[in-house]
């Protein structure tokens, strides 16, 4: 067997494309991979071969195309989650007294052109397909993409033999009984060093993906950070199952485990230019406002409609107020004063031609109007 043969063989399991086992031949044949093989043998050179081959991976150098249609479809299509219609909810008590009415915001899917995907997002787009097992649960981080502000979403599988006790799958949503043994807790993701030192924790939402089965679900996650991400080079979902109730202390039992992973590559953002001291970040997957220095949002004011014109002459409204229409998928007030909100769909920046946002001053309940150009 020659060594490209071996190679082949190594990276089976990675199911590496020829354009990855081409470079990694031609790193191999590199005069010092050569000593490095001389110096410390077959073993290690298997390791340093998968390893470059890992590095080219992450890199985004060869990913292929339609790889990640399946995982474009998920997260940004309208497949896994349908559209929905605001919805009208009033809470009453045990006496039949109303204690609360409220609406429960639409959302619209859309569907994606998964080769218009591949060109916005795949070369940062990763596979990571690492497990962690916990009380008979096993988690699954499958595949993730984000932008360069901190903005995107994953995917994870849950596989449980005995049908996951204690939990309520109702559509998209997943009901938990934190009182029973095998609950499945909300996970929680931060972000790292190249050390492995966690720097931050994420916002995040997620909802349980259409199909799966009694014992397997796919879970979408989507995700903003508060803060930039200097010195961040790793991501870490950590999860948890619930075991019982601690009477005695008035709390719940738990185990978790995390799945640390490299962030791999970031989808670039482009900047808008807004009013004095305003400016937006816009990228495939979400759209970042920033207000001027001093000013916070949520604190001094706070978003009522916020909307993408295109160059169609379309546009797609992320929030508005009137409709009770909120097509974000997770929005949070960063550090910075300025707010993230994550796409439920996939957007071409180059299709953008402004973003007009509407705010709510909280001082003088008065409203204003803001405008982002190229």
């Amino acid at each position: 067997m020659n060594d490209h043969m071996k190679i082949r063989r190594a990276l089976g399991p990675m199911h590496a494309s020829e354009d990855t086992l081409e470079e990694v031949f031609a790193m191999i044949e590199r005069e010092d991979m050569r000593g490095y093989a001389r110096h410390t043998g077959r073993r290690a050179l298997r390791t340093a071969i998968i390893a470059a081959a890992l590095a080219l991976a992450l890199a985004g150098t060869a990913w292929a195309v339609g790889e990640y249609t399946g995982f474009f479809q998920t997260v940004f299509g309208n497949e896994s989650i349908g559209s929905r219609d605001p919805e009208n909810k009033t809470l009453t008590d045990e006496d039949g007294n109303v204690v609360i009415e409220y609406v429960v915001p639409g959302q619209e899917r859309a569907p994606v052109d998964p080769d218009q995907a591949q060109e916005l997002v795949g070369d940062a787009t990763a596979n990571v397909g690492a497990s962690v097992t916990i009380e008979g649960v096993t988690f699954t981080v499958e595949d993730f993409v984000m932008d360069c502000n901190g903005m995107g979403v994953l995917t994870y599988t849950m596989e449980d033999p005995e049908g996951f006790p204690g939990v309520e799958f109702d559509g998209s949503s997943m009901l938990s009984d934190p009182l029973a043994g095998g609950t499945l807790m909300t996970p929680v993701l931060t972000v790292h060093d190249g050390g492995g030192k966690k720097l931050a924790w994420l916002d995040s939402t997620q909802y349980v993906a259409a199909g799966g089965t009694d014992t397997k679900k796919t879970v979408v996650l989507y995700f903003a950070a508060f803060d930039s991400l200097d010195g961040a080079e790793q991501l870490k979902l950590t999860f948890s199952v619930a075991t019982g109730y601690d009477a005695a202390k008035g709390e719940l039992d738990t185990k978790e485990g995390g799945i640390l992973f490299p962030m791999a590559g970031a989808v670039d953002a482009e900047t808008l230019t807004g009013p004095e001291g305003w400016s937006a970040g816009l990228s495939p997957v979400g759209l970042k406002l920033t207000s001027p220095e001093g000013k916070r949002s949520g604190y001094d004011y706070y978003f009522k409609d916020v909307a993408l014109r295109m160059a169609d002459g379309t546009e797609y409204v992320l929030e508005q107020e009137e409709s009770y229409m909120y097509n974000i998928t997770v929005g949070a007030v960063c550090d910075d004063g300025g707010t993230a909100m994550v796409f439920d769909r996939l957007v071409d920046p180059a299709q953008v031609q402004s973003v007009t946002a509407v705010a709510r001053d909280a001082r003088t309940d008065t409203d204003f109007t803001l405008t982002f150009t190229k």
